[in-house]
This record gives structure tokens, C-alpha cells and sequence, in this order.
């Protein structure tokens, strides 16, 4: 049993210092995953706030899970997209999933290409983004850089595992279509750097 199935156990029997060990675990991760949803800080620490106040109402009707960073993500995506799904209309947020963007970021490695490269590739990087869907954004997130399974990602975004693994591919498909051969092999390069 890891250290996190441990506390998700202790929390689901009242202990607090649990609660707070998988809060404070999971706040920056969720915080930056929301990121990629909406650029509202805002609505993301509210929407963090709620899952653990849900949490600990619901604590003793909440199961064991062999997965405790699956079941956070999951129940933050659902919350985050209902709350921007019923954001006031003011506010410009798109009223469907499918409309709601998602943004990924590469990090730099200056050691391997030059800076003025590395503006290039971005550059390209962003343009073959833009191209592409955000469910297949986001597949690339959760797997390269929250490094889930195909399962994992599979039940964070409500999809079957095969569907999960067409869009991943689709996804690599579409950056390779969309990007110079030299940047598509960086960026892969780059992508597979993030899991180690």
C-alpha cells in the first residue's frame, strides 16, 4: 500500500492530517492542470476548495481506490467543466466540454538547442497546437507530463481505454502533420524527457 492510499484510507476514517497530506499533495498539480482549462485563478482555487470540502462530507460513503491521483483528477475535471460549463455568459466561457480549451506548455531545455532554435520550435509548437483539438491537448498532458496510464487517462476523461489510445495517437499523428520533421523529433524527444 503506497503513502497516499494510507492517507486516503486515514482521511476516509476522520483523520484531517490525511486530508491535508492529499490537499497539499495535489493543490499545485490540480492547480496547474485547471490551468489548462481556464486562465481564471479564481475559479480554479474555488473549484480545488469544493473537492476537498466534498471530500470530507462525503468521507465515509467515499470507496478505497487503487488510484488516489486518478479518483483527484477525475472528480477536479468533472467539477472544474460543470462550473465552467454554468460560468455566467459575462464571463465569455464556452457552454460545452468540446468548446472548453486546453493549453499544454512544453518546458525549455537549453542545453540541447540553441535559444534562438528553441523560439522557432515553439513557435511551430504553438501553431500545431492550435491545429488540434483539446481533448487531444490534454491526452498528451495526462500522459507525458501527469505520466497516467491509458486506464487512468481513460476514466479522467470518460472514455474507453481504446479511445483513449486512438486519441493519443491522433493527437501524435496531428503534431507530426503539423510540425517540420526536425521539430516533431525535438518535441518527441522533449515529451519522452518529461516522463523520466
Amino acid at each position: 500500500m503506497t503513502t497516499e492510499q494510507k492517507a486516503w484510507d486515514e482521511f476516509r476514517y476522520g483523520d484531517e492530517r490525511a486530508l491535508k497530506f492529499i490537499f497539499d499533495t495535489y493543490y499545485k498539480l490540480l492547480f496547474n492542470y485547471g490551468h489548462k482549462f481556464t486562465p481564471d485563478d479564481h475559479i480554479i482555487e474555488d473549484v480545488i476548495q469544493d473537492l476537498f470540502v466534498k471530500l470530507w462530507v462525503d468521507k465515509e460513503r467515499i470507496n478505497p481506490t487503487d488510484s488516489v491521483k486518478n479518483y483527484i483528477y477525475k472528480a477536479f475535471r468533472r467539477r472544474l467543466i460543470r462550473k465552467l460549463d454554468y460560468a455566467p455568459r459575462i464571463m465569455a466561457f464556452p457552454a460545452t466540454e468540446e468548446k472548453i480549451g486546453f493549453e499544454i506548455e512544453l518546458g525549455h531545455d537549453h542545453r540541447m538547442i540553441s535559444s534562438e532554435r528553441t523560439i522557432k520550435i515553439q513557435h511551430n509548437l504553438a501553431i500545431a497546437l492550435g491545429k488540434m483539438t483539446p481533448r487531444q491537448r490534454e491526452v498528451i498532458h495526462l500522459r507525458y507530463f501527469e505520466e497516467m496510464d491509458f486506464n487512468e487517462i481513460a476514466e479522467v476523461m470518460q472514455l474507453s481505454t481504446k479511445a483513449t489510445y486512438k486519441l493519443l495517437y491522433r493527437a501524435i499523428d496531428a503534431l507530426k502533420q503539423h510540425l517540420p520533421r526536425f521539430d516533431y523529433l525535438v518535441i518527441l524527444y522533449l515529451l519522452d524527457l518529461s516522463r523520466k
